[in-house]
């Protein structure tokens, strides 16, 4: 369910992820863990030591956060940051027993609609962290036949961890909805980027680098879903989501089937993107997705399909004898790139994070700085170009009356509820800064956070 591609800009969104949600809305729904509690976590977090600390998946953000290393180690578990960490990671291993329910979130405003609901703008109540959750009515999605859809959506989810990647902090439902609450994306989707790029009429290509450097996260992220098991089988600019800081996250993973026990044979995705396996329903793994990265890259280059014709026969013709149309001033090596990733022959396509890595477009590449996030976006969104559709433009969305909801229907989702505390470091930072644990300070000696 593509529910950004389409949006409107509307500045008014930049001021309300900034200023947050009000005192007067945030919710401690939990409360601390006691002195005893908070006191043996801290105990627990001195005998794991740094190495430790930063092994643990939400844990790698205290030494960017507060300058912990090998050499004020002593000094840093004696310090309030510390206690800091030991109180909050002492109530993370509290709500990690409670459930998630609606009532945890504030809904600011819609962020982007669908055929069956819509993506919201919230914030945790309790952390005032700033996330999207979109919400799905169960009646709708199962008249509509999509129930499949959204079941593989969140069971795709929980099983990636990668930043190249939305991810899903929790799912969670009521009698009406289901929810997922991911990573908010403010930046809006590639082929928003591509429209901004287009001025009466004349479109301007991306910088090389620029354009590398969306291929490049694109692959990584393709390469988190295929060891997770998965196909994704949608990709598209308009799927492919930018952050606050501009990076990419590949999102809607509802198409995506599990290809964990071998080869599958589905027709699935968008047409102009399907690979010519995909239209003779041969049998597949991943190759379908590298196909998709070559039709995107030759769209995000040029603003135009590869594989066109005058009816969807044509263009499935025109997509299965492999023939592009290279007219758009598309250098060699690009040129020679796609040619590879829109190979027919799946056993000689380009394929695979390394096989990427490997391709002469990519030579000189820095992989290893946009792995670790160190490699700087080509456009960072403005604040006040935010992609949303303006907050009062999507009406509420409500059951179908007309279909009925039974014990079958909710059996299928009785391990939908899921909280994420793995991620959840960012979380964590936001509720310090909320409640005072923690405030903003220069760097140096022990940390850049002091206790306000």
């Amino acid at each position: 369910m593509a529910m950004m591609g389409d949006a409107l800009a509307d500045a008014g969104l930049a001021e309300e992820i900034k200023k947050g949600l009000a005192k007067a809305d945030m919710k401690m729904h939990y409360d601390w863990a006691d002195e005893a509690t908070q006191a043996a976590k801290a105990d627990e977090l001195k005998k794991l030591g740094l190495g430790g600390i930063l092994a643990m998946k939400d844990g790698a953000f205290v030494a960017g956060r507060f300058g912990a290393n090998a050499d004020n180690w002593d000094a840093f578990t004696g310090s309030n940051e510390f206690a800091a960490l030991a109180k909050v990671q002492a109530y993370r291993d509290k709500i990690k027993k409670e459930k998630v329910m609606h009532d945890l979130f504030f809904e600011a405003r819609p962020l982007g609609k669908g055929a069956f609901g819509a993506v919201y703008l919230v914030f945790k109540k309790d952390t005032g962290m700033a996330m999207a959750t979109k919400k799905q009515i169960k009646t709708t999605a199962k008249k509509n036949h999509m129930i499949p859809d959204i079941l593989i959506e969140r069971h795709v989810l929980a099983n990636i961890n990668s930043p190249f990647c939305v991810s899903l902090h929790y799912s969670y439902q009521d009698n009406v909805s289901v929810f997922l609450t991911l990573t908010l994306c403010p930046g809006g989707d590639l082929a928003f980027l591509l429209k901004g790029r287009k001025k009466k009429g004349v479109f301007t290509p991306f910088e090389p680098a620029g354009l590398k450097f969306y291929i490049a996260s694109m692959t990584c992220g393709l390469e988190a879903i295929h060891k997770a098991g998965f196909v994704y089988r949608d990709l598209k600019p308009m799927n492919v989501l930018l952050d606050a800081k501009g990076l990419v996250r590949i999102s809607d993973m509802g198409l995506c089937a599990d290809i964990s026990k071998g080869a599958i044979k589905q027709t699935s995705g968008t047409r102009g993107y399907w690979s010519p396996e995909t239209i003779n329903k041969n049998q597949y793994t991943t190759e379908p997705d590298w196909w998709s990265l070559g039709v995107t890259s030759f769209v995000l280059f040029s603003d135009k399909m590869p594989f066109h014709g005058e009816d969807d026969a044509a263009k499935d013709a025109k997509t299965v004898s492999g023939e592009i149309d290279y007219a758009h001033g598309e250098p060699d090596d690009l040129k020679k790139f796609i040619g590879d990733l829109c190979t027919i022959d799946m056993s000689a396509r380009l394929k695979g994070l390394s096989g990427v890595k490997a391709h002469p477009y990519f030579s000189g590449f820095n992989w290893a700085a946009l792995e670790s996030g160190e490699l700087a976006p080509p456009v960072v969104p403005s604040p006040n170009d935010i992609n949303a559709p303006d907050k009062n433009s999507i009406p509420p969305f409500v059951a179908d009356p007309s279909v009925t909801w039974d014990a079958d229907d909710q059996a299928k989702f009785a391990t939908w509820d899921y909280m994420n505390t793995d991620i959840w470091g960012d979380e964590a930072i936001a509720m310090m800064e909320k409640r005072k644990l923690i405030g903003g300070g220069g760097g140096g000696g022990g940390g850049c956070c002091t206790i306000s």
